[in-house]
């Protein structure tokens, strides 16, 4: 119990620090003091899980997240550009993605990725689904092909490279 609650005050603290960037000993204390209490809240209400997929999603995130901002950059600029451009065909489309490969944990990360994605949206979820809302054909396409799905399921420890091996 007491090993979750520093680990967690570390990484708050750590999180505080860097956002904050403030180094005044008053503002140092306050937050580490606000940062300990947090975390001991959290132990508490009993957020902390034992089961440890959301650490090992923690731990292959710096992995996915390259790859996911240069998804967001470029789909940002083909939003923008058929906001520029009117004579964009602009498509909007609802389908449905298969997540049935996915955990619950993932099916999560994985809807909430898409609708970080400019010109994408998440309209429903299930254990099984995701349905999308698309701006463009183009889009949808590119969630059809299954590689943010792959990513998703790599970051989950579940690809087919892992259970090959």
């Amino acid at each position: 119990m007491l090993i979750r609650i520093f680990i967690a005050s570390v990484v708050l603290f750590s999180l505080w620090l860097l956002l904050s960037g403030h180094f005044v000993p008053l503002l140092l204390s306050l937050g580490a003091l606000s940062c300990v209490f947090v975390a001991w809240v959290s132990e508490k209400l009993g957020l902390f899980s034992s089961n440890f997929s959301t650490l090992k999603l923690n731990l292959k995130l710096p992995k996915f997240l390259p790859w996911f901002f240069i998804e967001v950059v470029k789909s940002n600029l083909d939003v923008s550009f058929r906001i520029l451009h009117p004579k964009l065909p602009i498509e909007p489309n609802i389908m449905t993605l298969d997540a049935s490969r996915h955990g619950d944990l993932a099916t999560a990360v994985y809807a909430n990725c898409i609708t970080l994605t400019p010109g994408t949206y998440s309209l429903n979820l299930d254990s099984n689904s995701i349905e999308v809302h698309s701006l463009t054909k183009a889009l949808a396409d590119d969630l059809k092909t299954g590689e943010m799905g792959k990513r998703i399921l790599a970051l989950e420890s579940r690809s087919t490279f892992d259970s090959a091996n």
